[in-house]
């Protein structure tokens, strides 16, 4: 049994650079990408007189290691850097060197301003599109909330200092307790959702006028612009929210990343989405890929005047999962402007929401109180109602699209690539928790790691060898194969020649 006996040595002859393994992620994204370009970026926010300050270049660099280890701390970052043999050699400090202070990182990230980062995110996407990873397909747009931060127990009522008279976490508590009979202040009333009663039945909870009105009276004192979400895996946090399209071979490049409060509604974000994935790829936009959130109408009327394909299912809600039938079980007769329901009563148009583009048709009176079908189609024994936007065949038409197999494959597809980015995202980069407070600053984290993930998606592909052609060539004998079925030719030997 050996034993290990360590005597320090007074000189040694070494290098860096022999330390770092040659296939060392960091050596291979120093190999494919020039950092010159931070340079010109950064230029208008140093000054022509004063003592040199850190690289701009290093302090990326650094920034980069962080988001693509998942070191979630700026002061454990420079600690590692200072004892990590090749983050040293990515940053181009020798053994002997001293690193930069953790402080630069702050100092560097309140004197830029956010279109340094936003650069530096495009930088990455340029990347994939030289690696070959990018080109026109469609386009996958999904959201995932943020805990921030923050604590609940640092909330407060909104413009006052002095404590409430209830602990804030009974507060909350007791607010999502309420029965949602009770009158909730808000600036308007309700809308009548789609498919569904214009008159919920009693007793159903409505998580989102909660939500509201926790984030109207109550503030952060920590992260004012942080929104109190409940969500069923995620609890209640204080939270933000990231939007990104993700596009390309095998759909894992992130072209757009938007960060918003917690409370914004995906579905007001979608247009803004796709716009920054052309104005940052310079690729057009022919098909999205989402799911119900983003089944609007608005959205589809946006998608059909664009000329986009829209594999989005119509939004679904609440009340079908609890037993109550949707309007799909009840006939529309054009040529009378009504409804047909399973008893055989007529639903008459009674009223039109010019807001929300819906006309609503309901029951006669009376006429659902005896109905055999009443625990499934009206509880409450009111009179049922039932509405249609006035952009009905725009949903009719994404529902049928999303029903052909393409729109199947493309839905299955949205679940392992847009939610697959964010899986990693959370796991591997640290994005599960906000590293700065302020919804720009966590703007700038959700590009870094946005960017982090696409340099290290394009390095690997490059190490590779360039996967277009590589594919291309695999794939020749299987094209042989189906041009000699096309041509009713035997189709035994792949390498044979082909007579056209």
């Amino acid at each position: 049994m050996g034993r290990r006996r360590f005597a320090q040595k007074l000189y040694y002859q070494l290098s860096l650079d022999q330390l770092v393994p040659q296939d060392h992620l960091l050596r291979r994204i120093a190999e494919a990408v020039d950092f010159s370009f931070v340079r010109p970026l950064c230029r208008p926010f140093y000054s022509h007189t004063g003592q040199p300050s850190v690289d701009p270049i290093v302090l990326f660099k650094m920034l980069l290691v962080g988001y693509l280890y998942g070191i979630t701390s700026e002061r454990r970052l420079a600690q590692e850097v200072e004892l990590h043999l090749a983050y040293r050699w990515f940053l181009g400090y020798d053994l002997d060197e001293p690193t930069p202070n953790h402080s630069v990182l702050s100092k560097a990230r309140a004197r830029f301003a956010p279109e340094v980062f936003e650069g530096f995110f495009r930088q990455s996407i340029a990347l994939c599109q030289e690696a070959g990873l990018l080109a026109e397909g469609p386009v996958y747009v999904d959201s995932t909330l943020i805990q921030a931060a923050a604590s609940m127990a640092s909330l407060r009522q909104s413009g006052e200092l002095a404590q409430p008279p209830l602990s804030v976490p009974e507060y909350v508590r007791r607010l999502y307790q309420e029965n949602s009979r009770e009158e909730l202040p808000v600036s308007q009333p309700e809308p009548p959702l789609p498919d569904q009663p214009l008159s919920p039945p009693s007793g159903e909870s409505h998580p989102d006028r909660r939500q509201r009105r926790a984030n109207n009276e109550l503030q952060s004192r920590t992260d004012p612009e942080a929104s109190v979400i409940s969500r069923r895996g995620f609890g209640l946090h204080l939270a933000y929210k990231a939007h990104v399209a993700v596009a390309g071979q095998s759909g894992r490049v992130i072209t757009a990343a938007i960060a918003t409060t917690g409370a914004t509604a995906d579905e007001h974000l979608l247009g803004e989405v796709l716009w920054e994935h052309r104005r940052l790829s310079g690729l057009p936009v022919l098909e999205v890929v989402a799911d119900g959130k983003y089944g609007t109408v608005a959205n589809y009327v946006y998608l059909r005047k664009a000329g986009i394909s829209a594999f989005i299912p119509p939004r679904r809600h609440g009340y079908q999962a609890n037993g109550v039938w949707g309007r799909d079980h009840f006939r529309w007769l054009s040529e009378e402007d009504s409804f047909l329901c399973p008893a055989g009563q007529r639903l008459r148009r009674f009223t039109t929401v010019t807001t929300t583009r819906r006309i609503g048709y309901r029951a006669p009176k009376g006429s659902c109180a005896g109905c055999r079908f009443r625990s499934q189609c009206a509880p409450s024994g009111r009179q049922r109602t039932v509405s249609r936007f006035w952009d009905q065949d725009t949903v009719e038409e994404a529902l049928e699209l999303t029903s052909t197999p393409l729109g199947r494959q493309r839905l299955r597809e949205r679940k392992v690539r847009a939610e697959g980015v964010f899986g990693l995202a959370k796991e591997l980069h640290g994005l599960r928790r906000t590293r700065f407070k302020g919804r720009w600053k966590v703007q700038i984290q959700l590009w870094l790691t946005a960017a982090a993930m696409n340099m290290k998606r394009a390095v690997a592909t490059m190490s590779r060898g360039t996967p277009a052609a590589a594919g291309a060539v695999a794939a020749l004998p299987a094209v042989i194969r189906w041009i000699r079925r096309l041509l009713g030719q035997s189709a035994t030997s792949a390498t044979a020649p082909v007579h056209w």
